[in-house]
């Protein structure tokens, strides 16, 4: 714990990044304490309600207040980040993991495979993949982690092609341990780190891209208080009500941002070599 608050003095993008996460992690949390309405309840105030002490984010077509739906649409933003994260994880990871140690044809089949994912745009490849999974937000989640764990593979690839020669893993497969074993006790502990560091910036693009589709009528469908669904309502209405498009904007902006923040601070720690500049 000293460590971590010592870092925290001395790196900056890491304690931005932690407060602004905190923000974003308590408001989700807390929403049904922080919001004064619930997402949907409609017509709470007459519709298109200018911002104000009352309704400091105004309200929208149905009279919804809009500093409530984008309170729970936090939660959105986050369960996003996660579910995600731990799908491209378990993905590149395993994948990987398999072609570094292994090498040969399997290896030449799975980075093939990365290689041709990484080379597609994520939307355009989300989109196909939704095509056949069909709408929802968790589609969406699962479409953009399948089209995004080429990143991890890649980098767990060559971390393992560098440590599985290592005198380490050598002398536990002298004591006839297992491949799995071997990858899993010896390999992954040390990739840990890497790990984390990659989660951590993936997670930017993951809530801008579901975000993104979101916004094309992919994702989430109405009522639901997703910034993307807010964004793209808000199009019909920018000239009589553009605050329906300034704050959810501002909002996944702010995420996104404290997110990049984070993820970099994180770099710097536990890699100095690439500290920011």
């Amino acid at each position: 714990m000293k460590k971590f608050l010592y870092n925290l003095r001395h790196n900056r993008n890491l304690a931005i990044g932690t407060v602004m996460v905190l923000i974003v992690v308590l408001v989700a949390i807390f929403a049904d304490q922080i919001a004064p309405y619930s997402f949907d309840d409609s017509y709470v105030a007459p519709k298109f309600t200018k911002p104000c002490s009352e309704f400091p984010f105004g309200t929208d077509d149905f009279g919804r207040d809009m500093f409530s739906r984008i309170v729970y649409g936090s939660r959105i933003s986050l369960r996003v980040a996660l579910l995600a994260a731990v799908i491209e994880i378990c993905l590149g990871v395993s994948i990987g993991l398999l072609a570094g140690y292994y090498g040969g044809n399997l290896d030449r089949l799975l980075s093939f495979i990365g290689d041709l994912t990484w080379s597609m745009p994520p939307i355009i490849m989300s989109m196909a993949v939704i095509t056949v999974l069909g709408k929802g937000l968790t589609n969406v989640i699962i479409a953009i982690a399948i089209v995004s764990w080429a990143s991890y593979a890649r980098t767990v690839r060559a971390k393992t092609q560098s440590l599985k020669n290592m005198a380490f893993v050598e002398t536990g497969a002298a004591f006839n341990e297992t491949d799995f074993s071997l990858m899993v006790r010896y390999i992954l502990p040390n990739i840990v780190p890497t790990i984390i560091v990659l989660a951590s910036l993936s997670i930017p693009s993951t809530i801008m891209n579901t975000t993104a589709l979101s916004f094309l009528g992919l994702g989430s469908m109405p009522p639901s208080p997703d910034w993307g669904l807010l964004l793209s309502n808000s199009m019909s209405y920018i000239s009589i009500a553009p605050w329906l498009a300034i704050f959810p904007g501002v909002a996944l902006v702010f995420t996104v941002f404290a997110f990049n923040l984070f993820g970099e601070g994180l770099r710097d720690l536990l890699d100095p070599r690439l500290q920011s500049r």
